[in-house]
Formats: structure tokens, sequence, C-alpha cells
């Protein structure tokens, strides 16, 4: 569902080689010497800013609660204000596109399709990893990724991040998911139920709503798969972007936004019980020790900027281009290059 940008602001309780060896024969590292001589950080003009963002699920976004609730926006003089209540990252686009936000955040698989379609928009920090998971079940007899061929998988969004990741991992093992598998659309609610009743042999879903499938189902199903061990677990996922004329209009908004969420998701990361009580006071169905547990199932929370965000983005869009969603024809790196913009450099 959209919302609106008249939506009151969402609270929550809320030299080189020879150098570098002269430096590591003194004790410093040749990391060291090249971070040392690298240009600093752009930083905002610390004028006070009202903004606003499209963020899907803001309400179990720990990310955002704790840059909410411990003042992160308003050290960089930010206030943030949520444009609605939205589903998935398709809608938050939808209301960046139709100027109801002039930030989003989605993931990098549901970004790229949409940049590549028209959307004036750049990517410019990628805030957490994903958290994807595949859950069969129990009885079902699936144990394998090739097994769920014309099986009837259930997912919250047919177009959702979750499907394409796990038909991209697919795709990779010589399997057209896209076509292959009787993908069923279901409101998130719904997915427990059509499970019990075996309507269903597969699930995928992300975290909070997979983590509870999970977990919370006394055992009906098991993880087959996720993004949340392996090389997947380095990647970056959710992403946030700037609409170009945003950026425009007002670069210096873009950098204290980026700084805000970049020092929030490194604070989270390593002050995750604190974390999983702020996610917990603002969700009725889950307890901060439950909260915590599903943090720490996943990944690390590092955030990502610059040349690193560009080259995980053109993964992404190699990716993309395995499952027929971006043109094979154009360059992955270009494509990325296109997409991003580095708003920590002047």
């Amino acid at each position: 569902m959209n919302g609106s940008s008249s939506t009151p602001v969402f609270r929550r309780r809320i030299l080189l080689s020879s150098l570098a060896g002269l430096a590591v024969a003194g004790g410093v590292s040749a990391y060291e010497l090249h971070r040392a001589n690298r240009p600093p950080h752009k930083q905002p003009d610390g004028r006070y800013r009202k903004l606003t963002i499209a963020w899907p699920h803001a309400t179990t976004a720990p990310v955002l609660a704790v840059a909410y609730q411990k003042d992160f926006f308003a050290r960089y003089s930010l206030e943030l204000e949520t444009a609605g209540d939205f589903l998935d990252g398709s809608e938050a686009l939808d209301a960046l596109e139709h100027g109801k936000a002039t930030y989003a955040v989605a993931p990098a698989l549901t970004w790229l399709p949409r940049l590549h379609a028209g959307l004036s928009a750049s990517l410019v920090l990628g805030i957490q990893p994903g958290v994807f998971r595949l859950l069969v079940r129990r009885g079902s007899g699936v144990t394998r990724l090739d097994q769920l061929m014309n099986r009837p998988v259930g997912v919250p969004d047919l177009n959702a991040a979750d499907k394409l990741f796990f038909a991209i991992m697919m795709r990779r093992k010589g399997i057209n998911a896209m076509s292959g598998v009787n993908w069923k659309t279901l409101p998130a609610e719904e997915l427990l139920g059509a499970s019990q009743r075996k309507e269903l042999d597969a699930v995928v879903a992300h975290d909070p709503l997979a983590w509870q499938l999970l977990n919370q189902s006394d055992g009906l199903f098991a993880e087959l798969v996720s993004s949340n061990t392996g090389h997947y677990a380095d990647r970056t996922n959710l992403i946030l972007g700037v609409s170009n004329s945003t950026f425009e209009e007002d670069p210096d908004a873009a950098t204290a936004l980026t700084l805000a969420l970049r020092d929030a998701a490194k604070w989270t990361n390593t002050h995750r019980s604190e974390a999983a009580t702020l996610v917990a006071d603002d969700t009725p169905t889950m307890t901060p020790d439950n909260v915590l547990a599903m943090l720490n199932s996943e990944p690390t929370i590092r955030p990502v900027t610059g040349h690193a965000l560009r080259e995980q983005m053109a993964q992404y869009c190699d990716e993309l281009q395995l499952i027929s969603l971006l043109p094979e024809t154009e360059s992955a790196a270009d494509l990325a290059k296109t997409y991003t913009r580095n708003v920590l450099r002047g």
C-alpha cells in the first residue's frame, strides 16, 4: 500500500610499493598507509534538514530503530519522516518514483531492474546483507533444490527479491526456477496455514517472517538454504537510494543520511542485544530474546559504500542477467557504475 509524505514522523522509542615496504618495516601496514593517504570522507554542512524516506517493514528494521532511538539522525542534523507503511521494496520504490519520498530503501535485486527500466535514482549505501531463507515443509520429501521443480512454493510477492535470490541460486545449478517452480503468491499471514494444509511444499521469505516461520511453527519447516552463510553472507542487500533530482538539489543531504545510517548499522552490529530490545518494542509477536536470536542467526551487519558498493552491484547485475531480468548485451560493471554514486567523496 502506498503512503503519503504527510504521514506523521515515524518516531521510535525509539612512494607506493617502496613506501609500503618501509611502513611495514616500521610497524605500519601497507593497508594503514593506504588509508592514511586516502582523501577524507566528505562531511555534510551541518544544516538542519527534514527528509522523507520509504522503508519497507520500517517497524522491524533494526538499523532504522537504532538510528532513531540512539540519535544517529540528530547527530547529523536530520529529522527523518517515513512516507508510509510499505509491504516490500517494490512499494517503497513506487513511492520514490511518484514523489512521495525522496529516499528509499529496498533490496538490491528489487532496485536494479527498476533502475534499468528508467527509475531516476542512485544507490548510495549498502546497509546490511540479505536474510533470505528457503524453508521446506517437513514431510514434503524435498532435500535438494532440484526437487522443487514443479512443486508449489509459497512467496509473499511474486516479484520479490526473495524469489529472485533463490531463482539465481538455482540457475547457477542449471535449474530454471523462474518457469520451472510452481510459485504461489500468498499474503504473508497465509503462508503458515497453507503449509499446514500441505498446499505448499516450501516457502521463500526474508526475516523476520522467515525466522518466525522456521522457529515458531512447531517444527513444521526445515531450512534448506539461505543467504546467511557462505559468500552471500558477505554481500550487501538492503540498499539506500536517492532520487537524482533530490541529489542534484542537495548533495549534502545525501551525505548526511548516508553517514547517519552507516554509523547506525555499525552500532547495531556490535550492540545486537540492545538493538533487539528496540525492535521488540514495535514487534508484538516477538520478544527481545526472540529478536536477539534472530539477529544472531544473521550475517555481520557491514555497511558498504563507494567502490565496494559498485563492485557488489556489478555482481548482482551479472546474476540478474542469468535470469533474464537485465540484458546480457550490457556490461554488468558499466551498469553498476551508472546506478551507484559515492556521496562520501567530494
